[in-house]
């Protein structure tokens, strides 16, 4: 089982991988979901790769109501206050929740964001919804 500060390492790989539509491949093209399918996948986490997958087919994001449901039976929602490099932040943009980050560092994220088109790792500039963790990762 990786630990979750493997997370964080393979997530800044993915860093200048384009933005796109359902893609999922690092340096090839990933969303906000196929980006974190990929990176559960690269590290061997398939389950929870396979976890985003559903969520990650198309060019709009999925419904705040599925989003969440898919998130609620992979993850374990865990308090916004003890965020940790690893944890997944869920956000709401302005169209409901339909975005989900890495925490990186305490107040950095690693994301695909679509108008930068690409992954980028910046501070965290929203403010989170909540927040979820792997379960089972070593710390």
């Amino acid at each position: 089982m990786p630990a979750r500060s493997d997370l964080v390492i393979e997530a800044r790989r993915w860093i200048g991988t384009p933005w796109v539509p359902a893609g999922s491949e690092r340096g090839v093209g990933a969303n906000c979901l196929g980006f974190l399918a990929g990176v559960a996948r690269n590290l061997g986490l398939s389950d929870l790769a396979g976890a985003f997958m559903p969520y990650r087919g198309h060019a709009a994001p999925p419904t705040s109501k599925t989003l969440l449901l898919g998130l609620r039976r992979h993850l374990r929602r865990w308090p916004l206050a003890a965020a940790a490099p690893g944890d997944l932040l869920l956000f709401d943009l302005g169209a409901g929740l339909r975005h989900v980050a890495m925490l990186s560092a305490q107040d950095t994220i690693v994301h695909a964001h679509q108008a930068q088109g690409k992954v980028v790792e910046q501070r965290l500039a929203w403010a989170p919804h909540s927040a979820y963790r792997i379960p089972g990762l070593l710390d």
